[in-house]
């Protein structure tokens, strides 16, 4: 039941996302090998700031990557690029590997694999979710005085309860949200280790009001 329920909301998530447009261009990658490591360089060559894309490493015998980045907040300005440094070094060893699947613009437009932008997506809807919820646990634990690391192991215990994505699910969107969720836990968790709480709430805040305000509308 709870598949054909995911199958039908997939299909439901597909039939009202705007068209991907023949003319809306992907964002152009190139990738570079450094020690420890690889660049990721996303140039945006549309006329639309760059909200979000999805970079995979695809076809790569034994191995799987996935960048994720959606972030409305702090686009990639039109003909404008992007440096991202990461710490695997496979994408840097087998850039013909490396593939920008899809992207989504400040206006809502799409480029690339439909089923990916639709994750996109569905990954933001998720995010903003649990955005609001880290900012309501957070206020609660303000108003009654927990200690920070009574707080951070809270948070963490969260994060432990999203179950990872194993090798045969990891594709699939609950996987795909579930990382993220765990993600977002981790940098908050990391933030609230060095920033007073307000500070961490106020970003998180700011945040939240990015998402609920791109395009394509939740």
């Amino acid at each position: 039941m709870a598949g054909m329920f995911l199958r039908i909301l997939a299909l439901v998530t597909l039939a009202v996302l705007p068209a991907l447009g023949a003319d809306t261009p992907l964002p152009e990658l190139k990738v570079e090998a450094i020690d420890g490591g690889s660049i990721l360089r996303v140039r945006n060559p549309a006329g639309q700031s760059l909200d979000a894309f999805l970079i995979e490493l695809v076809g790569y015998p034994g191995s799987y990557y996935a960048m994720w980045r959606d972030d409305p907040a702090n686009p990639v300005a039109p003909g404008t690029e992007l440096r991202l440094q990461i710490v695997n070094m496979t994408v840097g060893a087998a850039p013909e590997y490396v593939k920008m699947q899809a992207a989504v613009y400040a206006d809502g437009s799409m480029a690339g694999i439909q089923e990916k932008a639709a994750q996109i997506v569905e990954r933001r809807r998720f995010l903003l979710q649990m955005t609001r919820d880290l900012i309501q646990r957070l206020e609660a634990s303000s108003r009654a005085g927990t200690p920070k690391e009574a707080l951070l192991a809270e948070l963490r215990k969260w994060s432990d309860s999203l179950p990872p994505a194993g090798r045969p699910r990891r594709n699939t969107q609950p996987a795909i949200n579930q990382t993220a969720g765990r993600e977002l836990i981790a940098d908050t968790c990391k933030k609230l280790e060095s920033d007073p709480a307000e500070k961490v709430i106020a970003a998180l805040r700011a945040s939240a009001n990015a998402l609920a305000a791109a395009k394509p509308a939740l």
